[in-house]
């Protein structure tokens, strides 16, 4: 593995534990804090974290984005508005068991639409990868115990996180026609405050309605979070290992989400660490290096 690889690798890991971590929190505050509302105030957060470095070189990045404004509006409206929206809506009726068994599936949608809009071909070690880590992901969420796989339900919370995911394979091949010239920083800015434009009139639907992000330690706290390390942080590493290693390799990395998300569980929720996730995750891990890592000469 060359150095750039593990680089990328290393920032697609990251952005994967700082999702892991908003899912969790999607699930925990569901009862508190509207769905639209705390996207709308999470982007408006990024957006104030991004701005003093950004501010630099606002006025050439902003004529980057001018002249692809579609392309950016675009990447803008599926990752920071419809992805995290139908996230968080999806959490609000289906149980985090399922929402995480669902989002394993995310690097198929994203390999398809590579192969459909770029051409990129899914290769036997790919598909292996994507097999192996899957089982690794499912063995996790069924606590050792297969047959529990057979007992979940599919509901309409599990319908809006699988459309979630394909939304967000879309965005992750548009990042491949990311505009040149424009700043990693800059580009996350100006997802963070289109996205945030894009929301504001179904948080103001919601407002009218009654529902507010409450000022309390829980309502802050997830802004917060959510804000800076699911937007900002994780934003960041995800552009830049799809920069280094495209969308069909990093994408792999996202299948480690449902393992933080157990890991998360054991830190935060109190959970026990048990001997299937000493098991599942090096399966997990495993298949997604064996996925994009280059093969030995003549491997394919």
């Amino acid at each position: 593995m060359n150095r750039n690889f593990m680089i990328a690798a290393g920032l697609a890991a990251l952005a994967s534990l700082c999702w892991a971590g908003n899912w969790v929190l999607g699930r925990a505050i569901r009862a508190d804090v509207p769905p639209f509302g705390l996207t709308f105030w999470r982007w408006v957060l990024a957006a104030g974290v991004l701005f003093p470095f950004a501010v630099a070189r606002l006025r050439g990045d902003w004529a980057v984005v001018r002249a692809h404004l579609p392309l950016v509006a675009g990447m803008a409206l599926l990752s920071a508005a419809m992805f995290q929206s139908m996230t968080y809506i999806g959490l609000h009726s289906t149980e985090a068991i399922n929402a995480l068994l669902v989002s394993a599936t995310m690097p198929v949608f994203v390999v398809i639409i590579a192969w459909v809009v770029l051409r990129e071909r899914l290769t036997a070690r790919q598909a292996a990868g994507i097999g192996v880590s899957f089982c690794g992901v499912a063995y996790i969420i069924a606590r050792g115990e297969p047959a529990r796989l057979l007992a979940l339900e599919f509901n309409v919370g599990d319908a809006w996180i699988l459309g979630a995911l394909v939304v967000w394979g879309v965005y992750s091949v548009l990042l491949k026609f990311r505009p040149a010239g424009l700043s990693a920083v800059g580009l996350t800015f100006f997802i963070a405050v289109m996205g945030a434009g894009f929301v504001l009139p179904f948080h103001l639907w919601e407002v009218a309605r009654g529902l507010v992000v409450p000022l309390t330690p829980a309502g802050l706290g997830a802004v917060a979070y959510t804000g800076v390390f699911a937007s900002v942080v994780a934003l960041l590493s995800y552009n830049a290992a799809v920069a280094r290693i495209g969308p069909s390799r990093s994408v792999f990395f996202l299948h480690l989400m449902p393992v933080f998300g157990a890991g998360l569980a054991v830190v935060f929720l109190g959970e026990r660490l048990e001997a299937f996730h000493l098991i599942g995750f090096p399966v997990a891990l495993g298949g997604v290096l064996f996925a994009t890592s280059s093969p030995p000469a003549g491997v394919r």
